[in-house]
């Protein structure tokens, strides 16, 4: 066990109990749970950074509420008396088994426009400094809920187009993650870029994990096609001309709706410069199942995908690899192809625990099945 520091909460809660809803309160009394910025004592420090997007009041009396619980997070809601609610996000999982470090994720909540996602306001990354035990990142609350794939409407289809072409304003210069800093894209990669390395890396670490499993379930098909789909579109990657911030996992749950015209997202651990085809692709299409994708037609896609690149066009120039669409339409099939396997691995190795991936597994493995042009 890593030592504590002093006066440091030793025992290590589950970050989706009752007892870490009390630590939280404890926390915002004591105004430990977000220092001043410029404190010299602070964990916090994001350059560009608003204070009005930071609360009045950083101690005092507070409710909280368990807002939800994802993969790897736990999401509480902090009420302020006086304030408006913040959400505190606690990964439930160990640190390697985050995608990455979570100052990313706040340095690219500081770069998207204005009302597309939450305002960042702070990260403590160190659990051995954390007032609650656990790193975590707090943020503005987003309002809104979920809506269920089957309550999408072509309406809601257009409106998360538009909002997309919007996050997809900000650029980037290629493929990798968002630092805190003078320069945020500091840390991408320079050269020409690579989406097979990455999928071929990570293949090889589902083998490892997930073996097993993959040989129960008759999955190294999937992991073969899924190689073989971003293989042809390797050379597109490397020829891109218009990276993008990127979410990284715009699923359904991801996506909220204030009405049904008003969109926003949440949950940026994924959030990176990348190919705009990744977001395009993960919201849904022929291949779905459980809460996260919505079941389209490829009609449904293609006006999707219409209505994105006609309102990137209204916002600016638009790079070849967004204009050309039968391109984009190939690198989405591709991040399809990876994306759906990546989480039909994650639900495999999770059915035999949880009934909810039990009833999910068919329907994915089947309408991926179908994509990848595999039995059934």
């Amino acid at each position: 066990m890593v030592p504590a520091a002093p006066d440091h909460p030793t025992a290590l809660l589950d970050p989706a109990s009752p007892a870490m809803g009390q630590r939280l309160v404890e926390a915002w009394r004591t105004g430990a749970l977000i220092m001043p910025l410029g404190a010299d004592s602070s964990p916090v420090h994001l350059p560009g950074l608003h204070r009005s997007v930071l609360p009045a009041s950083l101690s005092g009396t507070a409710r909280v509420s368990l807002a939800g619980v994802g993969e790897r997070f736990a999401a509480w809601r902090v009420t302020p008396q006086e304030n408006a609610p913040l959400i505190v996000r606690i990964p439930h999982v160990p640190p390697d088994e985050l995608h990455q470090d979570l100052s990313q994720e706040i340095a690219a909540l500081t770069l998207i426009p204005t009302g597309v996602g939450p305002a960042p306001i702070a990260v403590h990354d160190d659990p051995v400094t954390s007032p609650i035990g656990h790193a975590y990142v707090v943020a503005s609350d987003v309002p809104g809920t979920a809506a269920a794939p089957e309550a999408w409407s072509d309406q809601g289809l257009a409106a998360h187009a538009r909002v997309l072409a919007r996050l997809h304003g900000v650029p980037a210069p290629g493929r990798g993650p968002v630092v805190l800093g003078a320069d945020p894209w500091a840390a991408v990669p320079r050269g020409v870029p690579s989406l097979l390395n990455e999928v071929e890396e990570e293949v090889a670490a589902w083998r490892g994990a997930h073996g097993p499993v993959i040989e129960e379930h008759g999955l190294e098909p999937f992991l073969e096609a899924a190689l073989a789909r971003v293989a042809a579109v390797e050379g597109e990657i490397a020829g891109l001309d218009g990276f993008v911030l990127s979410h990284g996992d715009l699923c359904a749950t991801n996506i909220l709706w204030e009405h049904a015209s008003v969109v926003r997202y949440i949950d940026f651990e994924w959030a990176q410069g990348d190919d705009p085809a990744r977001d395009l692709a993960i919201i849904g299409g022929a291949v779905h199942g459980g809460p996260w994708y919505v079941p389209l037609v490829e009609e449904q896609i293609t006006t999707f995908v219409d209505t994105y690149v006609q309102a990137r066009g209204e916002n600016g120039e638009l790079p070849a690899s967004v204009a050309d669409t039968a391109s984009l339409r190939d690198r989405m099939r591709a991040w399809t192809a990876y994306e759906r396997t990546a989480m039909l691995v994650h639900v495999a190795s999770r059915a035999s625990t949880r009934a909810s991936h039990r009833r999910v597994l068919p329907i994915l493995r089947g309408t991926l099945a179908r994509e990848l042009g595999l039995p059934d």
